[in-house]
């Protein structure tokens, strides 16, 4: 018998009772490293929640009350329950917990709503990282006694087409850290982290799957599963696999696996439930994930790749940004200024009228010709620089270019981070390295 176990189940609609019943099934099945009790931490994708533009890429707040609700039938001894993350794009983790729906379940529930960069945090040494030496994570988080990831299972451009479980882990440091070697080293970035936030349960939001475009923009379908394991690297293995995709050439996978995290093959891991993976596949394999080349990319730019070519970094990210567009104003596409994009240092000559230079690669090219230059930099730049640049530059206006976000990324943000540092200097949380 296998000592890696993934299960799918079919789950037709966002129901609490049917998610709280297959995940309450699972764990008397499950054999868990440790029991639930404790300080308990869920871990959602909350990476942005929107009404009108965010509405697919973020852990449904059903599946999380699933999962408290097991919490309370299987655990014992249960201190406290607390949900944590960092939202990205540089957008409030409140503004996302709202716009969710989570804070239903803070009331409801009494759970607790950690937002890392408004909360205690705690710097922790890393034994074995290769890009981090130590992380700066939630104090919540590094206190807990039994973590669970509740992914959203979606496509994402800057992780070989494949966001699950060890994506998620990204979300568990503070934006500084989090943009840090976010080139091609991510999928080391992301197994870094991995040593502090290695989940002791996986449940995966699969009723709606996200897939093809921005990360957080992405429209999606009705999938109907749900995925539940007790090993990341098992959990992703499986999950990749029934969207289609070779685990094996998705590179933080890749990156798991050799560093122990969990099996070296599908010959070591049972999959159980009432799917099986090629019932998933029949619903996935004609769909487009749209990750490609970024020059491939079809609008009015002239989109030139260097090198080097950063799936997680300058590439991967101005293909996201140009798939924000697509996804919610794909008639924006047609107001595109006809110019040259670089991303990546190229040495070929380059001559326009206007030449984009994206990231700091492309700025240490030689040989431009042009009568106007736009640097947006950045090694590499955050999403939130693109979308800004974009605007002043081209007056080229992304989804998320709305009144309540952009007061929320650059006047609530900055307050909130703000109160992170009073929190963090009046208790002076402790460092373990």
């Amino acid at each position: 018998m296998s000592n890696y176990k993934v299960f799918i189940y079919a789950c037709p609609d966002y129901d609490p009772d049917l998610i709280t019943g297959l995940i309450s099934e699972t764990i008397a099945m499950m054999q868990l490293t440790k029991p639930i009790q404790g300080n308990i931490v869920i871990k959602p994708n909350l990476v942005m929640a929107h009404p009108k533009v965010a509405t697919e890429s973020y852990t449904r707040c059903e599946v999380i009350e699933g999962i408290i609700r097991t919490i309370r039938k299987k655990g014992s001894d249960i201190n406290r329950i607390d949900i944590v993350e960092k939202s990205g794009l540089g957008i409030t983790t409140a503004t996302a917990f709202r716009h969710a729906g989570y804070r239903k379940l803070r009331k409801k529930y009494g759970v607790g709503l950690v937002a890392m960069e408004e909360s205690r945090q705690v710097r922790v040494g890393l034994d074995n990282g290769k890009i981090h030496k130590s992380i700066r994570v939630a104090q919540a988080l590094a206190d807990r006694d039994f973590l669970i990831f509740a992914p959203k299972l979606k496509t994402n451009v800057l992780a070989n087409a494949y966001s699950g479980a060890l994506k998620l882990n990204i979300g568990s440091i503070d934006s500084k850290e989090r943009m840090y070697h976010h080139n091609m080293d991510l999928n080391k970035k992301m197994i870094d982290v991995l040593e502090v936030s290695n989940p002791d349960l996986i449940v995966t939001d699969g009723i709606r799957f996200a897939f093809g475009g921005n990360q957080m923009t992405q429209h999606g379908i009705d999938l109907g599963v749900l995925a539940i394991s007790a090993n990341a690297v098992a959990h992703d293995m499986v999950c990749a696999k029934m969207l289609n995709l070779d685990p094996f050439q998705i590179e933080h996978i890749k990156e798991a696996i050799d560093r122990g995290y969990g099996p070296k093959s599908f010959g070591e891991i049972e999959v159980l439930g009432d799917l099986s993976i090629e019932d998933v596949q029949k619903k996935t394999k004609h769909l487009d994930y749209g990750f490609y080349p970024v020059d491939q990319f079809k609008c009015n730019f002239k989109i030139i790749s260097g090198t080097p070519y950063c799936t997680g970094g300058c590439q991967g990210i101005f293909l996201d940004w140009l798939h924000m567009v697509k996804d919610r104003k794909p008639k924006t596409l047609e107001r595109f200024p006809k110019l040259t994009a670089l991303v990546g240092k190229v040495t070929e000559k380059v001559e326009d009228k206007t030449v984009l230079l994206i990231g700091d690669c492309a700025q240490a090219s030689s040989n431009i010709h042009a009568k106007r230059i736009v640097r947006i930099k950045g090694c590499p730049p955050t999403h939130k620089r693109i979308v800004w640049d974009m605007m002043i530059n081209f007056l080229l206006l992304a989804p998320l270019v709305r009144p309540s976000l952009v007061w929320d990324g650059f006047g609530l943000y900055p307050l909130k981070k703000i109160k992170g540092w009073l929190v963090n200097l009046k208790f002076r949380p402790r460092q373990r390295i």
